[in-house]
C-alpha cells in the first residue's frame, strides 16, 4: 500500500483521499442506515406506546377520581350514616339487608358501579345492590369489573362505622376507542397487580403481555406496562411492529441508492476539479526546487482567492523575505566585524586616555594655586572624563543593549550634543536654533552619556542635510508623564525609496558616510525603552522624534 501511495501523483493521491475520506464513509453510513431501520421503527413505536399509555393512565385516573367521589358522597349521606349507626341485626338475619338505600344510591349518579355491598363494622351486610339480579360478584362475573373497597366513617366523630365494597365496570374507566393514540392494531389489557390475572378478555396469551417484546402470528410485538395504585390495577399496551418497520426499510433502501449516486457523482466532480489545483501545486513544487538550488528570484503566478493561490502568494512573500533576511544577515556580519574593530579601538583609546589623565593630574598638582592654566587643565580633564564615559557606555550598549538608567536633566545631554555639533553646522552654512523646552529642569530616566551620543548623531545628520542658509533645532514637549523630543531640519529630506532602510546598518546616501549614525541612535533609543520615529518630505526637511519617561520627583521633607 505504501509503494502504491509513493507511485501515485498528487492528483491520484487527492482522489484516493476523496475516495477513502468521503465515498467509503458514505457507503458505510448507507449500510448502517439500512441496519438501523428496525431499531428506528422500534424506537418510534415505543414512543407512540408510551404516549398512548400516558393518555390511558390519565383517563383511568380522572374517571376513578370521579367515581370514587360519588361513592364517598353516597357513604356520607344521612341515610347510609343512619343505617350503619343502627344496632346490629339479629343473628338469624346477619346476611340480609336491613334497609333499602337504592334511591339514595341512584341519586349519587355512580354510573360505573355494577355491584355494591354495604357492611357494618361487624361485617354484617346492611344493603346490597347490582345492575341486575343475575349479577355475580367476583371472578365468575360475566361483566368485566374492578373490585374496590372504601371505609365509611361517621361524619361527626370520624369513627369507622362500616365498609362499602363496590365493583366498577372496567369499560367505564377505560377509553372508548380501541385504537390507542393512533397506534393501529394496538391491544389494551388490564391485570390484577397481585395475581396477574387478566380482567378483560384477550385474544392472545396473557403471559406474552408480561414481556417487553414477543412474537405473535409470526409478527413482532412491543409491550409497555404501567401499574396504578389508585385504583390498584396493571395496564399493558401492545402493538405490532411491522406497520412501523416497513416505511423505515423503504426509506433506507432509497437513501442507500441515493448515497451511491452521490458518491459516484462526487468522485467524478473531484476528478474534474482537481486538475487546476494540482497544476498550480506542480508549479509550486518546481519553484521550491529552484529555490533549493539558490534561485531566490523565482516567482509563482497567483490569481484568485482560494487556498492554493494564497499558498502561491505566501511562497512569493517567503522568497522576498528570505532575500531580505540574507541581505540583513550580510549587514549584521559586517556590523559585527565593525563592532569587534570598534571594541578593539575603544580599548586602544582608553589606555592612552588613562595616561593623559594621569599626566594632566600631575601637571595640575605642580602648578601654583593661582595659575591661569588651572582652568585649562580642568577643562581638559573634564573632556578626558567625558570621552572615557562615552567609550564605556557605547561599549556597554553595543554588547548588551542595556544601560544603567538614573534621573537625568535632559538639558545637559542636549546642550552637550549641541555644543559638539556646532562646528558641523558652521561647515555646512546652516543654523542651529536654540533649544525650545521652556523653563525648569527636564528630569528623565536614562543614561546621560548615551543620550548625548544619540542627540549628537541626530544633529550631525541634520547638519549634513542642510544647504547654506538652512535651519535645524531641538524642541521638547510634555505629554502627561512623557517628554517628546524632536530634532528637526529644513534640509533635503529623505526619499520614499530610502525611508524603509534609514535604520539599516551601512545604508547611506552620502559619499563619505558610514551608515552607522542612525543605526547606533536607534539602538540607544531601544535601550531606553522606545524607538525613533522619522517623518520626512523630500526638499522640505526631516523630523526625528522619540519619547522618554519623566523621572519621579523626590518627595519634599
Amino acid at each position: 500500500m505504501s509503494d502504491l501511495r509513493r507511485g501515485l501523483s498528487l492528483r491520484g493521491k487527492f482522489l484516493l483521499i476523496v475516495l477513502g475520506g468521503a465515498v467509503l464513509p458514505l457507503g458505510l453510513f448507507g449500510l448502517w442506515l439500512t441496519g438501523t431501520a428496525e431499531r428506528s421503527a422500534e424506537a418510534l413505536l415505543r414512543t407512540r406506546l408510551d404516549s398512548s399509555m400516558g393518555r390511558v393512565v390519565d383517563r383511568v385516573g380522572s374517571r376513578w377520581i370521579s367515581e370514587r367521589s360519588r361513592l364517598l358522597d353516597f357513604c356520607e349521606s344521612p341515610s347510609v350514616q343512619g343505617e350503619l349507626r343502627e344496632e346490629e341485626p339479629t343473628p338469624g338475619a346477619a346476611d340480609r339487608p336491613t334497609g333499602d338505600l337504592s334511591p339514595v344510591f341512584a341519586t349519587s349518579r355512580t354510573r360505573g358501579v355494577t355491584y355494591a355491598d354495604l357492611r357494618d363494622v361487624s361485617g354484617a351486610t346492611r344493603w346490597t345492590w347490582s345492575t341486575d339480579s343475575s349479577y355475580v360478584a367476583g371472578p365468575g362475573s360475566s361483566v368485566p369489573s374492578l373490585p374496590v373497597q372504601l371505609d365509611v366513617f361517621e361524619n361527626i366523630s370520624g369513627e369507622l362505622i362500616g365498609t362499602l365494597e363496590a365493583h366498577l365496570s372496567l369499560r367505564s374507566l377505560l377509553p372508548e376507542s380501541t385504537v390507542q393514540g393512533g397506534v393501529t392494531g394496538s391491544l389494551l389489557a388490564v391485570f390484577e397487580p397481585g395475581t396477574g390475572a387478566p380482567l378483560l378478555p384477550l385474544s392472545i396469551d396473557p403471559e406474552l403481555l408480561q414481556r417487553e417484546r414477543f412474537v405473535w402470528a409470526e409478527e413482532p410485538w412491543l409491550v409497555v406496562r404501567q401499574t396504578l395504585h389508585e385504583p390498584r390495577v396493571q395496564l399493558a399496551l401492545a402493538a405490532p411492529l411491522n406497520p412501523f418497520l416497513e416505511p423505515f426499510e423503504n426509506a433506507a433502501r432509497r437513501n442507500l441508492i441515493l448515497l451511491v449516486i452521490v458518491a459516484v457523482g462526487g468522485l467524478s466532480l473531484a476528478t474534474l476539479l482537481s486538475w487546476p489545483v494540482t497544476r498550480t501545486l506542480k508549479r509550486l513544487a518546481q519553484a521550491a526546487e529552484d529555490v533549493s538550488r539558490g534561485d531566490l528570484d523565482i516567482r509563482v503566478e497567483a490569481s484568485g482567492s482560494d487556498e492554493v493561490s494564497r499558498v502561491a502568494r505566501a511562497f512569493n512573500a517567503m522568497t522576498e523575505s528570505l532575500r531580505r533576511t540574507l541581505r540583513q544577515l550580510s549587514q549584521r556580519e559586517a556590523l559585527a566585524s565593525v563592532g569587534e574593530f570598534a571594541a578593539s579601538l575603544a580599548h586602544e583609546v582608553r589606555n592612552p586616555l588613562t595616561s593623559i589623565r594621569l599626566d594632566l593630574q600631575r601637571v595640575e598638582e605642580a602648578l601654583p594655586p593661582d595659575s591661569d592654566a588651572r582652568d585649562l587643565l580642568a577643562r581638559a580633564l573634564g573632556q578626558v572624563e567625558r570621552v572615557d564615559r562615552s567609550v564605556t557606555g557605547a561599549l556597554r550598549v553595543a554588547r548588551s543593549g542595556n544601560i544603567e538608567s538614573r534621573p537625568v536633566d535632559l538639558r545637559q545631554p542636549l546642550s552637550a550634543a549641541s555644543h559638539e555639533a556646532a562646528p558641523s553646522f558652521e561647515a555646512s552654512g546652516g543654523t542651529l536654533e536654540p533649544l525650545q523646552a521652556g523653563a525648569g529642569p527636564l528630569r528623565v530616566l536614562g543614561n546621560s552619556d548615551a543620550l548625548e551620543q544619540l542627540f549628537l548623531n541626530l544633529l550631525l545628520n541634520a547638519a549634513e542635510s542642510l544647504d547654506r542658509g538652512g535651519q535645524a533645532g531641538v524642541s521638547v514637549e510634555r505629554h502627561d508623564r512623557v517628554l517628546r523630543i524632536s530634532v528637526w531640519d529644513t534640509g533635503r529630506g529623505i526619499s520614499p525609496d530610502d525611508m524603509p532602510h534609514v535604520f539599516d546598518a551601512f545604508h547611506t546616501t552620502k559619499p563619505q558616510g558610514t551608515g552607522l549614525g542612525l543605526a547606533i541612535a536607534q539602538r540607544i533609543a531601544a535601550a531606553h525603552g522606545s524607538e525613533l520615529k522619522i517623518a520626512s518630505t523630500p526638499g522640505e526637511g526631516t523630523t526625528v522624534t522619540r519619547d522618554l519617561k519623566l523621572a519621579e520627583e523626590p518627595e519634599q521633607t
